[in-house]
């Protein structure tokens, strides 16, 4: 019955194409490219997002947990633990950004900021 009841609540659930794991591959900033291949971005069910961070210098991962919000091509993030300040280039909680591109294989988004994140799915 308890399986039932999930493979239900999966089924009703709007199709979402962000969700998935997906690794960011470059950030474009002033028409400059940085590679980068440390960082995951999670998008699970339409409201919960996952920021994973492996910190090379220390050989660990950090996890941060959010929620998110999008209406049309705008997707809201917010992080609970205000720690991801010290740990990506996120300058508060709480972020926005524009999907440019949204497929199974790449995922582009703009930050208010202007940087431009490229993704692949992992």
């Amino acid at each position: 019955m308890i399986v039932f009841l999930y493979l239900t609540a999966c089924i009703n659930e709007p199709f979402s194409p962000l969700v998935g794991k997906w690794q960011l591959k470059t950030v474009e900033k002033n028409g400059e490219a940085t590679t980068v291949d440390t960082v995951w971005y999670n998008f699970q069910s339409q409201s919960i997002f996952q920021m994973q961070v492996y910190e090379q210098h220390n050989n660990r991962y950090l996890s941060f947990i959010g929620m998110r919000t999008q209406e049309d091509k705008v997707l809201s993030i917010e992080i609970l633990d205000g720690g991801i300040v010290y740990h990506s280039d996120w300058n508060s909680a709480n972020r926005s950004f524009t999907i440019e591109k949204s497929n199974r294989k790449q995922l582009l988004l703009r930050s208010e900021e202007g940087c431009l994140y490229s993704f692949i799915k992992f």
